[in-house]
Protein backbone atom coordinates (compact mmCIF):
# COMPACT_ATOMS: atom_id res chain seq x y z
CA UNK A 1 0.00 0.00 0.00
CA UNK A 2 2.95 2.44 1.00
CA UNK A 3 3.19 4.54 -1.99
CA UNK A 4 -0.71 5.48 -2.29
CA UNK A 5 -1.56 6.69 1.19
CA UNK A 6 0.32 9.99 1.05
CA UNK A 7 -0.19 11.33 4.42
CA UNK A 8 2.73 12.40 6.56
CA UNK A 9 4.03 9.72 9.14
CA UNK A 10 1.05 7.44 8.47
CA UNK A 11 0.47 5.35 11.80
CA UNK A 12 0.24 1.78 11.31
CA UNK A 13 -3.72 1.40 12.03
CA UNK A 14 -4.07 3.88 9.57
CA UNK A 15 -2.48 2.19 6.86
CA UNK A 16 -4.08 -1.15 7.74
CA UNK A 17 -7.45 0.55 7.29
CA UNK A 18 -6.29 2.11 3.91
CA UNK A 19 -5.44 -1.70 2.82
CA UNK A 20 -8.84 -2.90 3.80
CA UNK A 21 -10.43 -0.08 1.66
CA UNK A 22 -8.54 -0.31 -1.23
CA UNK A 23 -9.24 -4.25 -1.24
CA UNK A 24 -13.01 -3.27 -0.36
CA UNK A 25 -13.38 -4.71 3.23
CA UNK A 26 -15.62 -1.43 3.91
CA UNK A 27 -17.05 -3.33 7.01
CA UNK A 28 -13.85 -3.94 8.17
CA UNK A 29 -12.34 -0.34 7.97
CA UNK A 30 -16.26 0.95 9.68
CA UNK A 31 -15.41 -1.75 12.90
CA UNK A 32 -12.02 -0.64 12.87
CA UNK A 33 -13.01 3.33 13.12
CA UNK A 34 -15.89 2.55 15.73
CA UNK A 35 -13.16 1.51 18.15
CA UNK A 36 -11.44 4.36 17.11
CA UNK A 37 -14.07 7.23 17.64
CA UNK A 38 -11.46 10.23 18.28
CA UNK A 39 -9.14 9.25 14.86
CA UNK A 40 -10.22 11.83 12.48
CA UNK A 41 -8.74 10.35 9.11
CA UNK A 42 -10.13 6.56 10.43
CA UNK A 43 -13.90 8.33 10.44
CA UNK A 44 -13.67 10.06 7.86
CA UNK A 45 -12.79 7.17 5.75
CA UNK A 46 -15.15 5.01 7.31
CA UNK A 47 -17.64 7.43 6.13
CA UNK A 48 -16.19 6.76 2.24
CA UNK A 49 -16.53 3.41 2.82
CA UNK A 50 -19.92 3.26 3.79
CA UNK A 51 -20.89 5.23 0.90
CA UNK A 52 -19.00 3.04 -1.53
CA UNK A 53 -20.25 -0.17 0.33
CA UNK A 54 -23.65 1.23 -0.09
CA UNK A 55 -24.76 1.20 3.92
CA UNK A 56 -26.39 3.27 6.14
CA UNK A 57 -24.01 6.21 7.55
CA UNK A 58 -24.12 8.43 10.78
CA UNK A 59 -23.34 11.27 9.04
CA UNK A 60 -22.49 13.41 12.51
CA UNK A 61 -20.24 10.28 13.44
CA UNK A 62 -17.38 10.59 10.79
CA UNK A 63 -17.42 14.48 10.08
CA UNK A 64 -15.79 15.48 13.21
CA UNK A 65 -12.32 16.68 12.70
CA UNK A 66 -10.10 17.15 9.87
CA UNK A 67 -7.69 15.02 8.02
CA UNK A 68 -6.30 14.71 4.24
CA UNK A 69 -9.34 12.82 3.29
CA UNK A 70 -11.49 16.14 4.31
CA UNK A 71 -12.11 17.63 0.91
CA UNK A 72 -13.20 13.69 -0.09
CA UNK A 73 -15.72 13.17 1.69
CA UNK A 74 -17.27 16.54 1.19
CA UNK A 75 -17.20 15.73 -2.24
CA UNK A 76 -19.14 12.18 -1.33
CA UNK A 77 -21.89 14.28 0.76
CA UNK A 78 -22.18 16.65 -2.26
CA UNK A 79 -22.72 13.36 -4.55
CA UNK A 80 -25.49 11.71 -2.20
CA UNK A 81 -27.14 15.38 -1.86
CA UNK A 82 -27.76 15.51 -5.45
CA UNK A 83 -25.45 18.07 -6.39
CA UNK A 84 -23.45 16.75 -9.04
CA UNK A 85 -21.28 19.79 -10.86
CA UNK A 86 -20.58 20.85 -7.45
CA UNK A 87 -19.27 17.38 -6.64
CA UNK A 88 -16.77 17.06 -9.72
CA UNK A 89 -15.16 20.30 -9.17
CA UNK A 90 -14.49 18.77 -4.93
CA UNK A 91 -13.26 15.49 -6.40
CA UNK A 92 -11.41 17.63 -9.24
CA UNK A 93 -9.43 19.23 -6.72
CA UNK A 94 -9.06 16.55 -4.32
CA UNK A 95 -7.23 14.52 -6.92
CA UNK A 96 -5.75 17.09 -8.95
CA UNK A 97 -3.29 17.29 -5.39
CA UNK A 98 -0.15 15.27 -5.16
CA UNK A 99 0.07 14.65 -1.66
CA UNK A 100 -3.60 12.70 -0.94
CA UNK A 101 -4.00 8.92 -0.94
CA UNK A 102 -5.78 7.79 -4.15
CA UNK A 103 -7.70 4.19 -4.60
CA UNK A 104 -9.26 2.56 -7.94
CA UNK A 105 -13.19 3.14 -6.13
CA UNK A 106 -12.70 7.16 -5.15
CA UNK A 107 -11.31 7.91 -8.77
CA UNK A 108 -13.81 5.76 -10.47
CA UNK A 109 -16.75 7.39 -8.43
CA UNK A 110 -15.09 10.79 -8.81
CA UNK A 111 -14.98 10.07 -12.93
CA UNK A 112 -18.39 8.24 -12.71
CA UNK A 113 -19.71 11.65 -10.73
CA UNK A 114 -18.32 14.09 -13.45
CA UNK A 115 -19.78 11.92 -16.03
CA UNK A 116 -23.39 12.43 -14.87
CA UNK A 117 -22.63 16.08 -14.25
CA UNK A 118 -22.08 16.81 -17.57
CA UNK A 119 -18.17 18.12 -16.84
CA UNK A 120 -16.34 16.57 -19.50
CA UNK A 121 -13.21 18.51 -18.73
CA UNK A 122 -13.31 17.22 -15.37
CA UNK A 123 -13.79 13.66 -16.66
CA UNK A 124 -10.59 14.20 -19.28
CA UNK A 125 -8.11 15.45 -15.95
CA UNK A 126 -9.45 12.63 -13.59
CA UNK A 127 -8.99 9.93 -16.48
CA UNK A 128 -5.84 11.20 -16.97
CA UNK A 129 -4.72 10.92 -13.02
CA UNK A 130 -6.07 7.15 -13.54
CA UNK A 131 -3.60 6.33 -16.17
CA UNK A 132 -0.98 6.93 -14.17
CA UNK A 133 -1.56 4.55 -11.60
CA UNK A 134 -3.78 1.81 -13.49
CA UNK A 135 -2.53 0.40 -16.79
CA UNK A 136 -6.20 -0.77 -18.10
CA UNK A 137 -8.78 0.81 -20.21
CA UNK A 138 -11.65 0.87 -18.36
CA UNK A 139 -12.46 4.31 -19.08
CA UNK A 140 -11.90 4.52 -22.97
CA UNK A 141 -15.34 5.28 -23.83
CA UNK A 142 -15.84 8.08 -21.32
CA UNK A 143 -12.31 9.47 -22.40
CA UNK A 144 -13.67 9.27 -26.37
CA UNK A 145 -17.14 10.86 -25.55
CA UNK A 146 -15.88 13.77 -23.47
CA UNK A 147 -13.36 14.75 -25.82
CA UNK A 148 -16.05 14.71 -28.58
CA UNK A 149 -18.37 16.59 -26.24
CA UNK A 150 -15.47 19.18 -26.29
CA UNK A 151 -15.41 19.12 -29.96
CA UNK A 152 -12.06 17.94 -29.64
CA UNK A 153 -12.24 15.89 -32.26
CA UNK A 154 -8.83 15.16 -33.43
CA UNK A 155 -8.29 13.91 -29.77
CA UNK A 156 -11.62 12.01 -29.61
CA UNK A 157 -10.50 9.91 -33.09
CA UNK A 158 -6.76 9.48 -31.74
CA UNK A 159 -8.59 7.81 -28.51
CA UNK A 160 -10.52 5.51 -30.75
CA UNK A 161 -7.28 4.87 -32.82
CA UNK A 162 -5.77 3.40 -29.71
CA UNK A 163 -8.70 1.52 -28.54
CA UNK A 164 -10.40 0.68 -31.57
CA UNK A 165 -10.61 -3.30 -30.61
CA UNK A 166 -12.88 -2.70 -27.31
CA UNK A 167 -15.02 0.81 -29.08
CA UNK A 168 -15.43 -0.79 -32.69
CA UNK A 169 -18.20 -2.80 -31.02
CA UNK A 170 -20.34 0.25 -29.89
CA UNK A 171 -22.70 1.72 -31.94
CA UNK A 172 -22.58 4.69 -30.60
CA UNK A 173 -19.12 4.96 -30.52
CA UNK A 174 -19.25 4.49 -33.92
CA UNK A 175 -22.22 7.08 -34.93
CA UNK A 176 -20.12 9.35 -32.66
CA UNK A 177 -16.91 8.42 -34.86
CA UNK A 178 -18.35 8.88 -38.11
CA UNK A 179 -19.57 12.71 -37.16
CA UNK A 180 -15.98 13.22 -35.46
CA UNK A 181 -14.81 12.54 -39.05
CA UNK A 182 -17.26 14.58 -40.77
CA UNK A 183 -16.23 17.55 -38.24
CA UNK A 184 -12.60 17.75 -39.72
CA UNK A 185 -13.36 17.25 -43.45
CA UNK A 186 -12.52 13.66 -43.62
CA UNK A 187 -15.95 12.64 -45.64
CA UNK A 188 -14.60 9.21 -47.51
CA UNK A 189 -13.08 7.96 -43.89
CA UNK A 190 -16.81 9.21 -42.54
CA UNK A 191 -18.89 7.43 -45.51
CA UNK A 192 -17.04 4.77 -44.73
CA UNK A 193 -17.64 4.55 -40.81
CA UNK A 194 -21.12 5.19 -40.75
CA UNK A 195 -22.36 3.09 -43.57
CA UNK A 196 -21.10 -0.34 -41.53
CA UNK A 197 -23.62 1.35 -38.74
CA UNK A 198 -26.38 -1.43 -38.27
CA UNK A 199 -29.35 0.85 -39.02
CA UNK A 200 -27.48 3.11 -41.43
CA UNK A 201 -30.23 3.88 -43.94
CA UNK A 202 -32.38 5.11 -40.77
CA UNK A 203 -30.34 8.35 -40.17
CA UNK A 204 -29.66 11.06 -42.20
CA UNK A 205 -27.90 10.45 -45.51
CA UNK A 206 -24.54 11.01 -45.68
CA UNK A 207 -24.90 14.20 -48.28
CA UNK A 208 -27.05 15.97 -45.54
CA UNK A 209 -24.80 15.51 -43.13
CA UNK A 210 -21.80 16.87 -45.41
CA UNK A 211 -23.84 19.65 -46.29
CA UNK A 212 -24.92 20.33 -42.43
CA UNK A 213 -21.34 19.90 -40.80
CA UNK A 214 -19.43 23.29 -39.00
CA UNK A 215 -17.15 24.84 -41.30
CA UNK A 216 -13.37 24.50 -39.52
Amino acid sequence: MGQNLAVSNPSSIEETAWELFETGSYEEVIEIAKKNPNHAFLNHLSGIAGFESGSECEINYFLKGSSVLTPLLEAYLLKEAGKLREAAKKFHSYFKSSSVPIAYSTLRTGILVSENAVDFKTVLDLISVYKTRFSDDSFCKAEFFSNYHLRSYKEAIQVFAENAKRLSEERDVMGALGLALVYIGKFDEAKSVLEKIPGYEELPTFDEKKKNSPKR
